[in-house]
């Protein structure tokens, strides 16, 4: 009898032992697919916002090469008729111009997804330690190069409209006044230009920094790529 207790409850102990191991499995697998789940979701949607950061800074790109344009159309163009034949191409309106002298333009990618990742602590589920690194490397690093050249450009600006208000108010007045074409602006302004060495030389700094920051984008867009081949690698495995 005895011996029948001790099988029976040996067979029940292994049952109950079998049952623990079977349900720690079955909730590790659950964990690990939810686990897995919830990777590529992340990956996912790093891999969207990559191409919406793509198509903004494309579009920046794009308006800061314009702005560098005008402006080497003011500071190189010597000929007046050749200035306004070559901005016409590109604009036909004085307020495009103006801008290039007294307003900046932000850097302001789309990254709500990456901060609700960072913010939830859903980097957690990512493996592969080259998209940590390279997510690190554009939003921390580059972004940090490309935000600190913004803000030099905007101080600067900043400085043109009392420099202009005070030295070369004609310029403020032929850019508000309705009757003065884009010619007759281009006109005063290119004047104003040739015949004052500091505004010039301003001009010529801004253009710096405007070499700057495209400089600064493309090593942004490169690393955006990186982040892009290790994203497509880490959803492969």
């Amino acid at each position: 009898m005895i011996r029948n207790y001790l099988i029976k409850y040996s067979i029940e102990f292994v049952v109950i032992i079998l049952g623990i191991t079977v349900s720690f499995w079955l909730n590790e697998f659950s964990i690990s697919n939810q686990n897995e789940k919830e990777r590529i979701k992340v990956l996912v949607g790093l891999q969207s916002e990559i191409n919406e950061i793509r198509s903004y800074c494309t579009q920046r790109k794009s308006t800061w090469k314009i702005d560098m344009s005008l402006m080497d159309i003011f500071l190189k163009e010597k000929n007046n008729n050749s200035k306004k034949t070559n901005i016409s191409k590109i604009t036909s309106s004085k307020n495009r111009i103006e801008t290039i002298m007294v307003l900046y333009r932000v850097f302001d990618p789309p990254l709500n997804r990456y901060y609700s990742i960072i913010n939830s602590g859903d980097l957690r589920f990512v493996q592969s330690d080259k998209v940590k690194e390279n997510l690190s490397r554009l939003h921390n690093t580059s972004f940090s190069y490309l935000k600190t050249a913004v803000d030099h450009e905007k101080q600067l600006k900043q400085s043109f409209i009392p420099f202009l208000t005070t030295n070369h108010p004609e310029i403020i007045l032929a850019k508000n006044n309705k009757d003065f074409s884009l010619d007759n602006y281009i006109d005063v302004l290119s004047k104003s230009i040739d015949s004052d060495t500091k505004l010039s030389s301003k001009l010529i700094v801004l253009r710096r920094y405007l070499e700057y920051k495209l400089s600064i984008l493309d090593l942004y867009m490169l690393n955006l790529e990186d982040l892009e081949y290790e994203i497509n690698l880490a959803l492969v495995d």
